[in-house]
């Protein structure tokens, strides 16, 4: 552990003091010096309800929800593999309300890709919402994967694709003052004598807000990742698993006007693996990423700085890791990337939305660049909701 605090102080001083030497960090801190912080992309075109209303009492509602994308990563980097999504999520599903505080929504959930004779993924879709002092309880299908609001180095945005649904339990809050978001997913079930492990993993993202107004909005910022792989009943043989990342961060945002918005981010993360073996390679690792994002009409322009050592997160973008697919072997323990990226969300027509999005990353010590494009339509249609008695 001496050893492992002693590459954590080093990598700090590394972090303060020889950033600002680089044009790029220099206006990082700048900037950080007049605001402070939230991070990247702002992912809310994903959001699971972001169409959805409230109905009065009794009322029974039709929706279809289709995404389509088409995402290609050229990546360079000696760590991660490029890879490529094109194809479309259908989400056909019911929704009905009970009263102002509880709702179901029953459907199913398909995603295929192109140039796959298979349907990649089918299964049912069910949620209940339950508004009680402020908090919504969620069972079944969760509000989740991006909508989470975590950083990429614990959880990577591509799942917004490749892990769109979440089934398990959570408990939300927002307010002026405190926001937060808890959550259990349960990934693998297991039964009597079955050759592996549960699956699960809970999180937290929680948000004190000193400054919360119409223009300005300042935030204390912690999020936390648990990983269970374990079980009693099963007959593997595979070691349990318990990983914890967690990270903590100030964020800040400013609206100039209806149309310009600045947003920043300063997190720290940490992984600290308590299982029997080395899960993803390290026991303990850090990184420091900074993030300044402006939004002016449609457009969204980011820069970023990772600065890491022997980071991992078994959620998070592999981009920021120490070891991926591409050097299992050979892990590169300190990482430095920077980051720009330029989004444009086009809104098409009244729930139809096409978001356009590509992005740089410069790997400082390889010197090499990664590449990212996105392009995503969704459109969202509803029937006129009505009055359904159920006895």
């Amino acid at each position: 552990m001496s050893h492992f605090n002693t590459k954590i102080a080093s990598l700090q001083h590394n972090f303060v003091i020889k950033m600002p030497k680089s044009a790029l960090l220099a206006l990082f801190c700048t900037l950080f010096l007049f605001n402070s912080v939230y991070s990247q992309y702002d992912h809310s075109f994903f959001d699971a309800d972001k169409y959805d209303r409230v109905l009065d009492s009794s009322h029974l509602q039709f929706h279809f929800d289709n995404l389509n994308y088409f995402m290609n990563t050229e990546y360079t980097t000696l760590v991660d593999k490029g890879s490529t999504f094109p194809g479309f999520h259908l989400l056909p599903y019911v929704q009905y309300q009970f009263n102002e505080n509880a709702e179901i929504m029953g459907g199913l959930f398909i995603r295929y890709d192109f140039g796959n004779p298979n349907i990649k993924t089918i299964e049912p879709y069910v949620k209940f919402k339950y508004r009680l002092w402020g908090h919504d309880l969620i069972f079944g299908n969760l509000e989740g994967s991006v909508q989470h609001n975590m950083i990429e180095p614990m959880m990577d945005y591509e799942q917004a694709i490749t892990n769109r649904t979440e089934q398990g339990i959570q408990v939300k809050k927002e307010d002026q003052r405190i926001e937060y978001d808890f959550w259990i997913d349960w990934q693998q079930m297991i039964y009597e004598g079955d050759p592996k492990n549960e699956e699960m993993y809970a999180g937290l993202t929680l948000r004190i807000n000193p400054i919360m107004n119409e223009k300005t909005k300042l935030s204390i910022n912690g999020q936390s990742l648990t990983v269970h792989k374990a079980g009693e009943i099963d007959s593997s043989i595979t070691p349990n698993q318990m990983v914890y990342n967690y990270a903590f961060g100030l964020e800040f945002n400013h609206k100039f006007n209806e149309n310009t918005e600045l947003f920043l981010s300063a997190h720290t993360a940490y992984l600290h693996d308590h299982s029997n073996f080395k899960s993803y390679g390290f026991k303990n690792g850090l990184g420091q990423l900074a993030v300044v994002r402006l939004r002016l009409h449609e457009y969204q322009i980011i820069l970023n700085y990772w600065d890491a050592y022997q980071f991992q997160s078994p959620y998070g973008e592999r981009l920021y890791f120490s070891i991926g697919r591409k050097n299992p072997m050979e892990p590169f323990r300190y990482r430095k990337m920077a980051g720009l990226r330029v989004a444009n969300e086009l809104h098409v027509a009244k729930n139809l939305s096409f978001l356009s999005r590509v992005g740089l990353n410069y790997n400082i010590d390889f010197q090499k660049a990664d590449v990212v494009m996105e392009n995503y339509l969704r459109w969202h249609f509803t029937n006129k909701s009505r009055k359904v008695r159920i006895n």
